[in-house]
């Protein structure tokens, strides 16, 4: 189990340091990899569901995984400069995401709560980093990826935003922002 993860490590690490990479064909390892190039068997398929699963974003020993998920989907949103078709499969991705209603899914899963018992992830992690940050354990360390996992998804959320107004959807934008800022509490507002 320990090899998996090692090996998931270095795959991600290695997706995450060629991104932004440009050739002359504008299509890199990392970008064939995440399945830019048309293949439907691809990594960021996989990327998407591990982090569907709460377990693997929460967990000690998959945090940090989890956290570089996050930050390559924010990474394929914020891609430019592509050859027209890398650009025509991040598009696809793009509006794969939106149709599984992803950017709301994951916004709601770290700041919504379930009930007035059950606070949201962020606020479980804020106060556990308190009350274990001088400790010699994992939890600190868990607490930080999962805080990294909610800044690369609100930093995608807001490209999100940016390219569905320039796209003209308005009911897409209203329904993510609606999502951050509708009553009766605000996730944004309840996160701060």
């Amino acid at each position: 189990d320990s090899s998996t993860c090692h090996l998931r490590d270095v795959i991600l690490d290695m997706i995450l340091n060629n991104i932004g990479l440009h050739t002359e064909s504008s299509l890199n390892l990392s970008l064939m990899m995440l399945g830019l190039n048309g293949s439907k068997q691809n990594c960021l398929n996989v990327i998407l569901d591990l982090i569907n699963s709460s377990h693997f974003i929460l967990s000690q020993k998959t945090s940090s995984s989890a956290s570089k998920c996050f930050e390559i989907v924010f990474r394929v949103c914020e891609l430019t400069s592509l050859s027209p078709p890398v650009q025509s499969q991040r598009e696809l991705f793009l509006e794969k995401i939106r149709k599984i209603g992803f950017w709301e899914a994951q916004i709601f899963r770290f700041l919504g709560t379930s009930g007035p018992l059950s606070p949201s992830i962020l606020h479980e992690v804020s106060l556990s980093y308190h009350l274990e940050h001088d400790s010699e354990s994992l939890a600190p360390r868990r607490g930080n990826n999962v805080l990294h996992s909610i800044s690369w998804l609100l930093k995608g959320a807001a490209i999100e935003l940016r390219a569905l107004a320039e796209l003209n959807r308005p009911s897409q934008f209203i329904s993510l922002v609606d999502t951050l800022l509708s009553p009766p509490v605000p996730l944004l507002q309840n996160a701060l």
